[in-house]
């Protein structure tokens, strides 16, 4: 037994929160007869090694005490990485000229994916320009959006 995710994931960010901790992201899948629980977090400066240590600990705490989770479960906190998920508006906003790739739930002009540099955001969408086109998507329309450098060894 469990509460939905989106409680766990309310919960676990207030909490973060107070140590200046962003939940950007929260995976749940089945691993066997135990859920695994992926946590990504991050902060100003990034997340060392030592910080996910420290927050599994206390992610761990919270689920306990809030009895969020009945069984065994399997608890990994990570930070986001460079693909890392865009979810809120603060994401695309702080992300602003950056490169993104973008998966419709509605297809916009025949086409579900995108890829492109977010050249403004509000707070009930932003603007994506790939070189040739400007494209306007609104946050509910987004399945999903992550970063996408380009990466340059």
């Amino acid at each position: 037994m469990m509460r939905d995710p989106k409680t766990i994931e309310e919960t676990v960010a207030k909490a973060l929160e107070q140590q200046n901790v962003e939940l950007v992201d929260l995976v749940i899948q089945n691993q066997g007869r135990k859920k695994l629980l992926q946590f990504f977090v991050d902060k100003e400066g990034g997340v060392t090694l030592d910080d996910c240590g420290e927050l599994s600990d206390k992610i761990d705490s919270i689920l306990e005490m809030e009895n969020l989770i009945d069984g065994a479960y399997i608890l990994e906190v990570s930070s986001p990485g460079v693909h890392r998920v865009l979810k809120k508006p603060a994401h695309y906003k702080r992300f602003i000229n950056e490169r993104v790739k973008v998966i419709l739930k509605t297809p916009l002009n025949g086409l579900g994916f995108f890829t492109g540099n977010i050249t403004a955001a509000d707070d009930t969408g932003f603007t994506l320009a790939d070189g040739s086109n400007t494209y306007r998507f609104e946050y509910d329309n987004i399945k999903k959006a992550t970063l996408d450098p380009v990466l340059e060894f």
